[in-house]
C-alpha cells in the first residue's frame, strides 16, 4: 500500500505538535487556533491512512465501513480547510466590528456544518485495481467544491483585508494554500499520487517555521517572552475583553556608572532566573534592562511583589559571604486595571511614559497610574497633535509684545510670543502647550517655526527703522543645547540679510539642564556674531545667581510675580532692589516684567529699571497692530 507520504506527514504533524506543546505560549486566538488545525490535520492524515487501507482490504470488511471511512476522510479534508480559514480569520476579526464579527463567524460555521451533513447524505463510491486507489462520487466532488470555497476565502481574505494580517502570515498561508492546491490539481488526475493529507503537513510545517513557532516569542536572553509580542498579547486581552493589570519592574539607579552597569546587570539576571517561579502572570523581557508582568487576574500583583521584595531581601542577607552581593532595588511602575486604556496602542503609549531613566527624586518604589494619569496623557497627545497639525496648516502666528527703554522714552525691543490659531479662529496661549512641548520634544522644530517667522517678519518690515533695536526670542534649553542650533541660526539670519544684533534669546531658569557645557558653547559662539542674551523670569522657580555669573546673559528680566510682590511684601522689596543694584554692578541691564499701572511704571523707573513691559504699554500684538504701535509711539 502506497502510504508511505502519509505516513511522513504523520510524524511531521506528530512532532509539530509535540514540540509545540512542549514550549511556553501566551494563550491567543490564533496560537489556540493554529494548535486546533494541527490536530485536525493529524486526524486527517490517520482517515487517510485508515481509508487507504479499508479501501485495499474491502473484502475483509463490510462496504458500508468502508464507505464511512471515506466520508469521515473527506470530511475530515472539509475540516482542515475549515480550520486555516478560522486561522487566518483569527487576527482579521479583531479589526472588525463585533456585529460583523459575529455574522461573519455564523455564516461560515453554519456552512461548514451544512457542508458536513451534505457530504453526508451524498454518495461516495472507491475505486482499487491493484494500482489506482481514490474515492469519486458526489461526495468527493462536493468535498472538491467546498475545500476550494473555503481555500479562496483564505486567499481573499489575506488580500482584501492584508492590512491587518502581518506580512509574514499572508506569505506562508498563500505558499500553504498554493502548494494544497496543486497537490489537490496533481491528485485529481494521477488518483494513485495521494499527497493531498500531506501537503496539509507541509503547510502546517510552513506556518510553524514563519509564525508559530513558540521559540520566536521568546527572549534568548533570558527565556522570557520578548518584547517583540508584548503588543500582541495585550491586543489579544483588549478584544477578548478581559479586564488585567500590568506591573512594570524597573531598578532604582546611583550615582557611579561603572558600579551602577555592573549591579544592574547581576540585578536583571538575579531578578530573571526568580521570575520563572511566577505562574500567575505573563513576564516579558523588555532587552531595555527592565521587565514587564501581565496579570490577568488583579488579585495575584501584591503578593507577586512581596515575593520579589522577600527575595531580594533574602538574596542580600545570605549568611555565605561569596554568595551575598548588593542588588539595586526595584521600582514598580502599576496598572491596576486595564481599562483606564482603549486599547493596546494606548497602553504602550502610556507605559512608554514611564519608560525608567533616572529614579534619585523617586520618594516611594511604586508609581501607580490610573485613570487621572491617562487622563494627562489623552490631553498631551492631543496639544500634541494641536501643534503638529498648526504647523503643518501654518497657524503659528507671533505676537509681539512692546519693551519701554526708560532712558530713551521709546519702545526698542519686544518679545516675540507664539499663539496657535486653531480652525475656528480661537487663539492658544503659551501656558497651554509649551510646557507639554518641551516635555514631549516638539519644543525645537516649534522653536525653528517661530524663529523663522520672526526673521521673516524683521526681514519684510525692517523694524530697526521703527525704533527696534532688540526682538527677544525665547530659547527652549533643548535647543540651545543641540550641536546644529549654532549654523541653523546663523543661516537664517544670513538668509533674510538681519543683522545678529538684533536678536537677544531669552533663557529661562531651569534644574533640568542635561548638558549645561553644550548650552554654554553654544550661546559664546553667537555672542561672539553679535547675538545677546538675558535671564527669563528671574525670581521665578529655582532662582539661581550661577546662571548670572556661568551665563553670557547681559540682561536680567524680573518676573512679573516678583515685580507685583514688590509692592506688597517688604522683603520681596528688599530682593528686587538688590537685584538692581547687583546687576548694575555688573554692567548687566534690568527689564521688569507685569507693569500693568502708572504707579508700578513710576516705582521702577525710581528704582533704576533700565525697560519695562506689561499691559500698562501695550498687550501682545499681531504684526500689523505692533508695526501701527510703533509707528504712533515711536516716528
Amino acid at each position: 500500500m502506497n502510504i508511505y507520504t502519509q505516513i511522513c506527514g504523520l510524524v511531521i504533524i506528530a512532532l509539530l505538535i509535540t514540540f509545540y506543546k512542549k514550549q511556553p505560549t501566551m494563550g491567543l486566538g490564533s496560537e489556540r487556533r493554529f494548535i486546533t488545525t494541527l490536530h485536525v490535520i493529524f486526524a486527517c492524515v490517520i482517515l487517510d491512512i485508515i481509508s487507504c487501507y479499508l479501501i485495499i482490504n474491502a473484502t475483509k470488511y463490510s462496504r458500508s465501513i468502508v464507505l464511512l471511512s471515506c466520508k469521515l476522510y473527506l470530511l475530515s479534508l472539509q475540516a482542515v480547510s475549515y480550520s486555516a480559514l478560522a486561522y487566518t480569520i483569527a487576527d482579521i476579526f479583531k479589526y472588525l466590528g463585533s456585529n460583523f464579527e459575529r455574522f461573519l463567524g455564523r455564516l461560515y460555521r453554519y456552512g461548514f456544518i451544512l457542508g458536513l451533513f451534505v457530504t453526508l447524505y451524498l454518495p461516495v463510491e472507491y475505486h482499487y485495481d491493484g494500482i489506482y486507489l481514490y474515492s469519486y462520487g458526489p461526495a468527493a466532488f462536493a468535498t472538491y467544491i467546498l475545500v476550494a470555497i473555503y481555500i479562496v476565502s483564505v486567499v481573499a481574505s489575506t488580500i482584501v483585508l492584508k492590512k491587518h494580517i502581518k506580512q509574514q502570515k499572508i506569505n506562508a498561508l498563500l505558499i500553504w494554500m498554493t502548494i494544497w492546491v496543486c497537490s489537490a490539481v496533481i491528485q485529481f488526475f494521477k488518483p494513485q499520487l495521494l499527497i493531498v493529507s500531506f501537503a496539509a503537513c507541509i503547510g502546517a510545517l510552513i506556518m510553524y517555521l514563519e509564525m508559530e513557532n513558540p521559540q520566536s516569542a521568546i527572549s534568548r536572553k533570558t527565556g522570557h517572552f520578548s518584547s517583540a509580542v508584548i503588543h500582541d498579547y495585550l491586543d489579544f486581552l483588549y478584544q477578548s475583553k478581559k479586564n488585567f493589570s500590568v506591573m512594570m519592574i524597573s531598578f532604582r539607579t546611583m550615582g557611579d556608572a561603572s558600579t551602577e552597569n555592573k549591579i544592574l546587570r547581576k540585578t536583571i539576571t538575579t531578578l530573571s532566573e526568580f521570575l520563572f517561579n511566577i505562574e500567575v502572570a505573563k513576564v516579558f523581557d523588555t532587552a531595555e534592562g527592565y521587565f514587564l508582568l501581565v496579570f490577568e487576574n488583579n488579585d495575584f500583583m501584591e503578593s507577586t511583589k512581596f515575593k520579589i521584595a522577600t527575595y531580594f531581601q533574602s538574596v542580600e542577607d545570605n549568611p555565605d559571604i561569596a554568595y551575598a552581593y548588593t542588588l539595586l532595588h526595584p521600582v514598580y511602575t502599576v496598572v491596576p486595571d486595564s481599562s483606564i486604556a482603549y486599547n493596546a496602542d494606548e497602553l504602550m503609549m502610556l507605559l512608554s511614559n514611564f519608560v525608567p531613566n533616572n529614579y534619585e527624586n523617586l520618594v516611594k518604589d511604586e508609581i501607580i497610574i490610573d485613570k487621572n494619569t491617562m487622563a494627562e496623557l489623552r490631553n498631551k497627545k492631543l496639544v500634541e497633535k494641536m501643534v503638529i497639525e498648526a504647523m503643518e496648516d501654518n497657524r503659528i502666528e507671533v505676537h509681539y509684545q512692546p519693551i519701554y527703554n526708560v532712558s530713551t522714552c521709546t519702545y526698542t525691543g519686544a518679545e516675540a510670543l507664539v499663539r496657535i490659531r486653531l480652525q475656528d479662529g480661537t487663539l492658544v496661549y503659551p501656558n497651554d502647550f509649551i510646557p507639554i512641548v518641551e516635555e514631549t520634544g516638539r519644543i525645537v522644530p516649534l522653536s525653528d517655526n517661530i524663529y523663522r517667522n520672526v526673521l521673516t517678519f524683521m526681514k519684510s518690515y525692517r523694524v530697526e527703522k521703527l525704533g527696534i533695536e532688540k526682538v527677544e526670542l525665547n530659547l527652549s534649553v533643548k535647543q540651545g543645547e543641540s550641536p546644529v542650533f549654532v549654523s541653523r541660526m546663523l543661516e537664517l539670519l544670513e538668509k533674510n540679510e538681519l543683522n545678529p544684533s538684533l536678536l537677544n534669546f531669552e533663557i529661562t531658569e531651569t534644574s533640568s539642564l542635561q548638558s549645561k557645557e553644550n548650552l554654554l558653547v553654544n550661546m559664546e559662539k553667537l555672542k561672539a556674531h553679535g547675538i545677546s542674551f538675558s535671564l527669563d523670569d528671574f525670581g521665578a522657580g529655582s532662582s539661581n545667581l550661577n546662571y548670572i555669573i556661568d551665563m553670557p546673559v547681559e540682561i536680567v528680566k524680573l518676573d512679573m510675580h516678583l515685580t507685583e510682590e514688590y509692592f506688597t511684601n517688604p522683603k520681596a522689596r528688599a530682593i528686587v532692589k538688590t537685584v538692581v543694584e547687583m546687576s548694575h554692578s555688573m554692567g548687566l541691564r534690568i527689564i521688569s516684567e507685569g507693569i500693568e499701572t502708572e504707579e508700578q511704571m513710576k516705582e521702577m523707573k525710581s528704582l533704576g529699571v533700565d525697560y519695562l513691559q506689561g499691559y500698562y504699554f501695550s498687550y501682545p500684538l499681531p504684526e500689523h497692530e505692533f508695526l501701527k504701535f510703533l509707528q504712533m509711539n515711536n516716528l
